[in-house]
């Protein structure tokens, strides 16, 4: 039986577990476009990345997830690209671009930052900037606590330090939600949240509003391009395995350890909330903190005004600054 942790988490993905994807005309224009290279990850699968744009700040992007893919940051070079910022996007092992085994054991958090070292080291990334959203906030933290030499700065947008925790609170505004369309009748017991009981409950209507609210706060219809790209090209049949570890995971006792500069960047109106960076600012030692006042999950689209900004400074900041 998953435990009740996995099951916070699943509730909201299962309806996103189907088959696994064909691929459409994107995917060819994709794989010959300028700046891309194969790499070989664990001796026998390849991934895809790009190198855009030319400058002295390298800046990596590790997307979320599990198996979303890159596309929802190619905004990044319009805002960043006349800035002295060399951007490399990247499609993780299980992602569209890249290749896509039906071994379940590529699904450990452990094997994705082997596969982030082996991509730095092909693409000869020497003290680089590494961005990491969402479930790629996750791996980045992984990473800068084994290959914290490698690193200039570190950046962690839009998640938080604790699965468990943040879980809580997304399925308290979940609970909000079901609320205010009850018109204030009860949403579900506490012992409901985190249960599959409360699967029934999490209805479409309820979805849509928490996705309008908390994910992309962008009129139903205006869709970014590039996002709405990434929606259609998640791995979502794959990925399953590595929801329970994901439920569980927590970082708190080892934030102390994070020497990098970082950046902690969130936003007003995501499920992971300002109090959760105020606290990893109080445990790292050389962290600041950006919250996007207009944001949600997918900032850098329903707040780049914001979200840009902020992290252009940082990654300008002299070194010895940080």
């Amino acid at each position: 039986m998953p435990s009740r942790a996995a099951f916070t988490l699943l509730l909201f993905l299962l309806p996103w577990l189907a088959r696994a994807q064909a691929k459409d005309s994107s995917y060819a224009a994709k794989m010959r476009a300028p700046g891309v290279k194969m790499i070989t990850v664990d001796g026998k699968y390849r991934v895809w990345t790009q190198k855009v744009g030319k400058g002295k700040i390298k800046l990596l992007l590790l997307h979320g997830g599990p198996a979303n893919t890159h596309e929802y940051f190619e905004n990044f070079p319009e805002y960043l690209g006349k800035e002295g910022v060399e951007i490399y996007f990247y499609d993780q092992l299980g992602s569209y671009h890249s290749d896509q085994p039906k071994d379940t054991a590529i699904w450990r958090i452990g094997r994705f930052v082997d596969e982030v070292e082996q991509v730095r080291r092909t693409l000869k990334l020497k003290h680089f900037y590494l961005l990491g959203h969402s479930w790629g906030g996750l791996l980045a933290l992984e990473y800068a606590a084994r290959y914290p030499e490698h690193l200039r700065g570190l950046i962690v947008s839009n998640m938080g330090y604790s699965a468990p925790i943040y879980n809580k609170y997304r399925f308290g505004l979940f609970a909000d939600i079901i609320r205010e369309q009850r018109h204030g009748r009860p949403a579900a017991p506490d012992s409901l949240l985190g249960d599959s009981k409360m699967m029934p409950l999490l209805t479409k209507p309820v979805q849509d509003e928490f996705f309008h609210q908390h994910m992309l706060r962008l009129p139903p219809g205006q869709e970014p391009g590039p996002y709405a790209r990434n929606l259609a090209h998640i791995n979502k049949a794959d990925r399953a395995p590595i929801f329970p570890f994901m439920a569980t995971w927590d970082f708190i006792a080892r934030l102390a350890t994070i020497r990098t500069p970082t950046l902690l960047l969130g936003a007003q109106y995501d499920f992971i909330p300002p109090s959760a960076y105020a606290y990893m600012h109080q445990q790292m030692p050389h962290s600041q903190v950006y919250i996007c006042p207009n944001g949600s999950h997918f900032a850098m689209w329903d707040d780049p005004q914001h979200y840009f900004p902020a992290l252009l400074r940082f990654l300008k900041e002299p070194i010895k600054d940080k």
